[in-house]
């Protein structure tokens, strides 16, 4: 139940007070250790999973963050915090729960990256496979993602700033509720697809 009116918060701030939580003088000097699960979309065992349906979509989604960049670039504000606010809005305007920007420490930085194991066998079937949808402008999507994965791979050593999206799990459905074994024990997944389609418009 909605028991606030947001009609003249600014966008940026999201449906949560976030801006009253207590903010650090500055950054931590040790990152907290916290479990880092690895999310895999393929599950022969559960066919009927909605898992399986959406790894091709997540793999695509991964290959989508590198790659050529436009020419065309859209106009970027010089204050970094109304910039900041620019990404967060455009994250709560995809759904995302909660948004924040924040400095990007060397300790964060995973020492191995990790790699969808999805991204190689779709980006082998994108330079081999063949248009067959006559659908407006699937062509040139296909013709762009075929320009991006033979991109080559960049470092994000230079990046100085992390773009953190939250996204909030429905209920979970119980197993004796009609067609609920197709989306069973597929909150993160869920929450993983829609949080990449909420950060396709960074900066």
């Amino acid at each position: 139940m909605k028991l606030f009116s947001s009609k003249t918060r600014p966008l940026h701030l999201g449906p949560f007070p976030l801006e009253r939580l207590h903010r650090l003088p500055a950054a931590l000097a040790r990152l907290p250790d916290a479990p880092l699960p690895a999310l895999r979309f393929v599950r022969p065992d559960a066919p009927e999973s909605i898992c399986n349906a959406m790894a091709p979509f997540q793999a695509m989604m991964d290959l989508l963050r590198d790659g050529p960049v436009n020419a065309a670039g859209a106009v970027i504000p010089d204050c970094p915090l109304e910039r900041a606010n620019h990404l967060k809005a455009f994250g709560y305007y995809n759904d995302a729960s909660m948004m924040g920007i924040g400095a990007l420490p060397k300790a964060a930085r995973l020492p191995t990256p990790r790699r969808n194991e999805g991204s190689a066998e779709l980006a082998q079937d994108l330079r081999s496979r063949q248009t067959k949808t006559l659908a407006a402008g699937v062509d040139v999507i296909m013709a762009n993602l075929r320009d991006t994965v033979d991109a080559p791979e960049t470092s994000i050593d230079s990046h100085s700033h992390a773009l953190v999206i939250l996204t909030a799990y429905p209920r979970d459905p119980r197993e004796d509720e009609p067609g609920s074994d197709w989306i069973m024990d597929a909150q993160a997944e869920r929450a993983c697809l829609r949080g990449t389609a909420s950060s396709r418009g960074r900066c």
